[in-house]
């Protein structure tokens, strides 16, 4: 997904965090409002004897941003878990039964998809947004009757890196309040008023059950949920320092004196003269020629570009693809088995355009990377910190390396990427890292954060924690 200028179309020291009860709240009412994070909500006991201590993980020191900060984010909170008709056994043993466990998981994650929404479009959060990563871990705590007739109530822990708005950090740490669906598996149904049609607690444009999770908004006017279909959850962020005086391997980046750069643009809703993708397109290549490079092939679909900048001869091959077609997939498959930077600016469709087993499926071949090529990957989509990090990373690991990080630098955004300033942004970073200046990944996100402006994308390197000091 990305977002245009007017319309979104795109996510203290912790001793304890816990799910709340909102029963007798009114989502269309002031009390839930006091959920926003300026709000106080008192945080229960801390009777689920969750371990908040112990070291940060591992993939939380790989990472800079402008305008951003990773942060530690782990609480406690429940989900309910509707019981079938014929469930017969004892509501504490659900966990042990393998059929069930495995679909309480699947539930337990779609409850905690609806952070996507939370964190972007819920009172406190549009102005400080923010993403959870597609790599937390959630532990299955226990199971007990629920009060509601026919529901078992599913207790759970949540750990995570998840990136935020450097706003909220201006103190250190940071506590916020959010809400989740109590029961993941009817909120969405919930969401239509009775007598009608339309679903009133998610966009107006995207309002299908699919992509409910990434737009439900539970404030909205006219959505029929209330207290008791939700879940309150109080937390706090724990900064995670950056990275400083951190450079691309410049020195290995592109061999035998030619820097080879792939830039894959993904259209709107079509190829017509007033798409956004195709504008980004043409822009692009219009920046690009104005910064000294030399045009080569100019069609509608497909660009190519050159430039030399004392040390290497640089070429930019640009295509203007649809991203949800196979022939997309071939080729994102080959600019990242072969470039030296591979660039996606486009939507993300929700994760799943450059997913890896749909590349390989489309493509029909399982997409491998050259462990030992050291490359750039840029991703930028809506909330690609979430869906396009850690695959590739791991498509990277080796014995020596096994994070995937010494030979793998990658771009993400935390939030909707806008198309209106996607051609300034990858303009930037191209000229950045191929004309022969060499600054470093710090100076290089501050250049992307001013491009976007006002249209920030919360954009951030990660995988940088091990690259050299210097731009030699």
């Amino acid at each position: 997904m990305k977002k245009t200028v007017l319309f979104l179309i795109a996510a203290f020291t912790a001793t304890g965090a816990n799910g709340a009860e909102l029963s007798d709240l009114n989502t269309g009412k002031a009390a839930l409002e006091e959920l926003a994070p300026s709000a106080a909500l008192p945080i229960p006991a801390a009777a689920d004897n969750y371990d908040f201590s112990g070291p940060e993980k591992a993939a939380g020191d790989r990472w800079y941003g402008a305008d951003s900060r990773q942060a530690r984010m782990r609480f406690n909170s429940y989900m309910y878990y509707e019981l079938p008709e014929d469930y017969d056994g004892d509501v504490s043993d659900l966990l042990s039964d393998p059929y069930h466990s495995e679909r309480i998981r699947e539930l337990v994650d779609l409850q905690l998809q609806h952070m996507y929404g939370a964190f972007t479009t819920h009172p406190g959060f549009v102005d400080n947004p923010g993403i959870p990563s597609g790599d937390y871990k959630m532990t299955l705590l226990g199971s007990e009757k629920a009060p509601e007739e026919n529901y078992a109530r599913i207790d759970y822990s949540y750990d995570d890196i998840v990136v935020f708005s450097s706003n909220l950090f201006s103190g250190g740490s940071s506590r916020i309040q959010f809400v989740l669906p109590r029961d993941p598996a009817n909120v969405y149904k919930k969401g239509i008023p009775s007598g009608g049609r339309k679903n009133r607690c998610t966009d107006e444009h995207y309002d299908s059950e699919g992509d409910f999770w990434y737009f439900w908004n539970p404030y909205q006017d006219g959505c029929p949920l209330d207290g008791g279909d939700l879940v309150a959850v109080q937390t706090d962020l724990k900064p995670i320092p950056m990275t400083r005086d951190t450079y691309p391997d410049y020195s290995r980046l592109g061999r035998g004196g030619e820097l080879k750069v792939v830039y894959l643009v993904g259209v709107d809703e079509g190829f017509q003269s007033g798409d956004l993708g195709r504008m980004t397109f043409n822009n692009a290549f219009e920046y690009l020629t104005e910064a000294g490079f030399e045009a080569g092939v100019n069609q509608a679909r497909k660009k190519n570009l050159y430039f030399n900048n004392g040390r290497q001869n640089v070429s930019v091959e640009m295509l203007l693809l649809n991203p949800d077609s196979p022939g997309f997939a071939v080729e994102a498959v080959r600019g990242m088995k072969t470039a030296d930077i591979f660039i996606y600016d486009g939507h993300s469709g929700l994760g799943g355009y450059l997913n890896p087993e749909r590349l390989a499926a489309y493509s029909g071949s399982a997409l491998t990377l050259p462990r030992e090529k050291y490359q750039i990957f840029v991703f930028q989509g809506c909330s690609t910190y979430a869906y396009y990090n850690s695959a590739f990373f791991r498509l990277k690991k080796t014995g020596s390396d096994p994070k995937g990080t010494k030979n793998l630098d990658i771009i993400t955004t935390g939030i909707g990427a806008a198309f209106d300033v996607g051609a300034a942004v990858d303009s930037t970073f191209i000229r950045s890292v191929a004309m022969g200046d060499r600054p470093s990944w710090q100076t290089i996100m501050r250049r992307i954060s001013k491009a976007e402006g006002e249209n920030t994308a919360l954009s951030h390197v990660n995988g940088d924690e091990d690259n050299p000091d210097s731009p030699n």
